[in-house]
C-alpha cells in the first residue's frame, strides 16, 4: 500500500506501480508455482488461499484494486494443486490394504483419527472463510466509492504478462468441488472402516468396532465444533444404525429363545384364526420359568459386555439403556402373546415377571448415565 502511495505521487500516474514491481510479483508466482510440484498439504495449500482472498479483501479496503489480478493468478494456481492432492488423498483411501494400517482389536482406529481431524481443519478453514465472505457496511462503502471513484484504474498489468483473474462464480465452484470431495472421502472412509472391521470374524465384534470409530468421529467433530456440519450428521446416522445391529445381537446371547418365540409367533399368528393355534404351550412355560431366573443375571452379564466394548463411558451406558429396553419390549411383546393365548391366568402365572419389576431394574442401570 506504501508502495503504491508513493509511486502514485512521485510519478503523478496510476500505473507507476506495476512496472517497477511486476518482475518481483512474476517472480514470486514462478517460485510458488515450482513449490506447489511437492506440495502434498492440503491444508497449507487452503490456508494459502484464504491469505490471498484476505489480502486482496484488504486491498479493496483501502482502495488499492491494482493487486487484483496478482491474487487471482496465485489462486489459481493453488486450488488446482488442491485439487490434486485430494484426489490423491481419496485415491489412498479408496485403495488402502486393512493389512497394511495395523494391528485391528474392537477399540477406535487411528484412521478415523485422522480422518476426523483432517476433515475437521478443512471445514473450520472454510467456514472461516465464508464468515470474512459477508461484507460488513464498511467494505460495501468502500467497494460503492470505489466504483465512483475516476482517478484509481481497476484493471492493471505488469511488465511480465497480463494476470488472468478468478471470477467470484469460479471461487464458489471451486469451494462446492471441494465439499463434494470431502463427501467423496467420507464414504470411502465409511468402506474402509467396514474393510478393516471385516478382520473380525464374530458379527458383534465387527459392530462394536463400527460404533466406536464412528462414536470417535462424531466425538472429534463436537470437540471441534462442527457438529452442525453435514458430515457429521451422516456419522450420527450411522452410528444410530450400528447401535440398533449391536442391540440385537446383544440380546441373541442370554434371550435367544424368548426372541425366535416371539418374533415366529408373530408372524405365524397373522396367517392363524386365533393365536393358541401357533402357539407351543409347552414351549411358553419353558421360556418364561427360564426367564424368570436369569433376566436379572443376563442383565448383569450384558452390563459387563457394554463397559468392556466400548471406550467411550457415555456412548456405552447410552447402548446399555437402548438393549434394556429393548429387552423390556420382547418381554413385553412375550406377556402379550400369553395373554392371547389364555384369557384368565396361565398355568405358570407365577413365573411371570412384572414389567414394572423389570423397569425398576433397567432404572438402577440408567442412574449411572
Amino acid at each position: 500500500s506504501n508502495e503504491y502511495v508513493f509511486t502514485r505521487q512521485m510519478f503523478g500516474r496510476d500505473d507507476a506501480t506495476m512496472p517497477l514491481f511486476g518482475r518481483t510479483l512474476s517472480h514470486i508466482l514462478e517460485q510458488l508455482e515450482n513449490y506447489l510440484f511437492n506440495c502434498h498439504d492440503c491444508l497449507a495449500l487452503l490456508l494459502m488461499i484464504k491469505t490471498a482472498h484476505a489480502h486482496k479483501r484488504v486491498m479493496h479496503l483501502r482502495l488499492i484494486p491494482i493487486l487484483d489480478g496478482f491474487f487471482d493468478k496465485l489462486t489459481s494456481l493453488l486450488w488446482p494443486r488442491l485439487k490434486i492432492v485430494m484426489d490423491a488423498h481419496m485415491r489412498s483411501v479408496k485403495m488402502a490394504n486393512p493389512r497394511r494400517l495395523g494391528g485391528v482389536d474392537m477399540h477406535a482406529h487411528y484412521v478415523s483419527r485422522r480422518y476426523a481431524e483432517f476433515t475437521c481443519s478443512i471445514l473450520l478453514i472454510l467456514n472461516s472463510t465464508r464468515a470474512n465472505n459477508k461484507k460488513s457496511k464498511e467494505e460495501q462503502a468502500a467497494e460503492q466509492q470505489q466504483q465512483a471513484s475516476s482517478t484509481i484504474p481497476r484493471t492493471s498489468t505488469h511488465s511480465g504478462g497480463s494476470f488472468a483473474s478468478l471470477t467470484s462464480t469460479s471461487s464458489t465452484s471451486a469451494g462446492d468441488m471441494l465439499l463434494g470431495d470431502l463427501s467423496v472421502l467420507l464414504e470411502e472412509t465409511v468402506l474402509l472402516l467396514q474393510r478393516l472391521a471385516d478382520h473380525h470374524t464374530v458379527p458383534k465384534k465387527r459392530i462394536v468396532f463400527l460404533i466406536n470409530n464412528l462414536d470417535q468421529i462424531i466425538t472429534i467433530f463436537q470437540e471441534r465444533k462442527c457438529a452442525g456440519s453435514q458430515e457429521c450428521t451422516r456419522f450420527v446416522e450411522l452410528l444410530m444404525k450400528q447401535r440398533e445391529l449391536f442391540v440385537e445381537e446383544e440380546l441373541l446371547g442370554p434371550f435367544s429363545k424368548l426372541i425366535g418365540f416371539c418374533q415366529e409367533t408373530e408372524a405365524a399368528a397373522s396367517t392363524a384364526k386365533q393365536m393358541k393355534d401357533v402357539v407351543n404351550v409347552k414351549v411358553a412355560e419353558s421360556l418364561a420359568r427360564d426367564f424368570s431366573l436369569r433376566w436379572k443375571q443376563g442383565i448383569e452379564e450384558m452390563n459387563r459386555d457394554v463397559l468392556s466394548y466400548f471406550s467411550n463411558f457415555r456412548n456405552g451406558m447410552e447402548i446399555l439403556k437402548q438393549v434394556l429396553t429393548q429387552l423390556l419390549l420382547y418381554y413385553t411383546r412375550f406377556q402379550d402373546i400369553i395373554r392371547k393365548v389364555w384369557r384368565g391366568k396361565p398355568p405358570f402365572a407365577k413365573d411371570l415377571v412384572s414389567t414394572t419389576i423389570i423397569l425398576n431394574e433397567i432404572k438402577k442401570y440408567a442412574l449411572s448415565i
